[in-house]
């Protein structure tokens, strides 16, 4: 008889609003069943209703070695809004809101909303395929030892006197949640600052779930954000707790 897959089970912990954060890029993608007449023509009618907060249009062709004439070409639109730091990008199967300017989830998921409901008549579906939430967070090591910035059970291969002071170290865990699956990359960075070396340690975690009906989607990004504050958590040590700032109660 096999074992029964457990999942991920974080520790309870009260969600509170810092004063900073170190997230560089979140992104919140939807894929759904291929629409043909993208991959020809641009959505002009999901653009007239985002185009007040995301006026900067800008049409691409992503080609990618493979497929049957050995070259398979994407199109890809993308609107940006005016301080460049949103992106909304649109694909024959997917739709995908990004920023590298984030606040906090309220401000994100206010975003979000008003993208998906704006591509309801352009996406003509009533599921997704999958939806994904994704943070990628970017840890200073200020004082250059990382004990104290990340969790001890992460990063313990590369605290020990064994291996010395590594110069890079990446890890790459896939698993089950109960709604849906998470994908966790980590990995140390040494960074050249005019001249002056310095660390980051990069927590990059993504979380999805598949086939996903239109009506649940605001629920479940909702969902994801609570499992991803968890994690975060869980992650980081007293260091970089105390250089967020202190945080309130949600």
């Amino acid at each position: 008889m096999s074992e029964e897959k457990r999942v991920l089970n974080l520790p309870r912990v009260t969600r509170v609003k810092y004063q900073k954060n170190f997230i560089k890029t979140a992104v919140c993608e939807l894929r759904f069943p291929t629409f043909l007449e993208l991959e020809e023509k641009p959505p002009r009618s999901f653009q007239a209703k985002i185009r007040k907060d995301y006026p900067f249009y800008e049409p691409q062709v992503a080609e990618q070695i493979g497929g049957p004439n050995g070259i398979s070409r994407e199109m890809r639109y993308l609107f940006r809004s005016k301080d460049k730091h949103w992106t909304v990008t649109v694909k024959s199967f997917a739709l995908a809101i990004e920023t590298s300017k984030y606040i906090d989830f309220e401000d994100f998921f206010k975003r979000f909303s008003l993208v998906l409901e704006s591509a309801k008549d352009m996406i003509d579906s009533d599921f997704f395929t999958r939806v994904g939430l994704r943070y990628i967070n970017w840890i200073p090591i200020e004082d250059g030892n990382l004990e104290g910035w990340i969790k001890s059970e992460l990063i313990l291969p590369i605290i020990g006197d064994v291996l010395g002071s590594a110069d890079s170290f990446t890890s790459f865990i896939e698993g089950k949640m109960e709604r849906g699956q998470y994908a966790f990359r980590q990995s140390l960075q040494n960074i050249d600052d005019s001249n002056n070396k310095a660390q980051s340690y990069v927590l990059d975690t993504d979380y999805s779930c598949e086939n996903v009906e239109y009506k649940d989607v605001k629920e479940l990004v909702n969902c994801f954000n609570k499992t991803n504050f968890a994690f975060f958590s869980w992650c980081l040590g007293d260091k970089a707790k105390r250089l967020l700032g202190e945080g309130k109660t949600k």
